[in-house]
């Protein structure tokens, strides 16, 4: 089973929340961004306008019918995202090939599964439990509020955009897979 990271960014802490970016890497380097272009403008708040909007890209390709590169970057509707998502996995194999990690992962998760019309619907090669890296934190000892930059330490990213920095959900996500490999090392 191969374990893929996920953040996302989204406009709040309501159950009405749209999507703003998500972003994905796989323990073995595979990584999915993509901004949403559909999600409520009249949602932005100061806080989300300064830390999570500023550090969208904005100027990503939109959505292939195909995106099966290893890494992907686009842009799009949540309906091209879920399709090229649906892709993306199918390098990952069949049924319950992926293991989905997240920081916190109550929100990103729903959020995530919503993209396909809800957990019943979600791609076959997720498996239906996904992992949550704060309490594995939680579970090892540490402060799962922790600065995850400063328990990610020196990283030597090995491909895009260590510029980004927090909130950036592709950024936010290898963050947790240097994280993860540390624990499990």
């Amino acid at each position: 089973m191969v374990n893929v990271f996920l953040d996302t960014e989204f406009t709040g802490l309501h159950q009405k929340a749209s999507l703003i970016s998500l972003g994905m890497v796989a323990e073995s380097g595979e990584m999915f961004y993509a901004e949403f272009n559909d999600f409520p403008k009249l949602e932005i708040t100061p806080w989300l306008k300064e830390h999570v909007i500023a550090r969208l890209s904005g100027n990503l390709p939109e959505a292939s019918e195909a995106p099966s590169a290893r890494v992907v970057l686009m842009q799009g509707d949540w309906k091209a995202v879920a399709a090229a998502l649906k892709v993306w996995l199918t390098q990952f194999g069949g049924k319950n090939s992926v293991r989905i990690w997240a920081d916190v992962l109550a929100w990103d998760w729903v959020l995530f599964c919503e993209l396909f019309g809800g957990a019943f619907g979600i791609p076959e090669q997720l498996h239906y439990i996904p992992c949550d890296l704060s309490t594995l934190l939680w579970a090892r000892g540490l402060d799962p509020d922790a600065d995850r930059e400063k328990l990610a330490g020196d990283i030597d990213w090995n491909g895009p955009p260590q510029h980004l920095g927090r909130h950036h959900a592709l950024y936010d996500a290898l963050l947790e897979k240097e994280i993860f490999l540390k624990l499990k090392s």
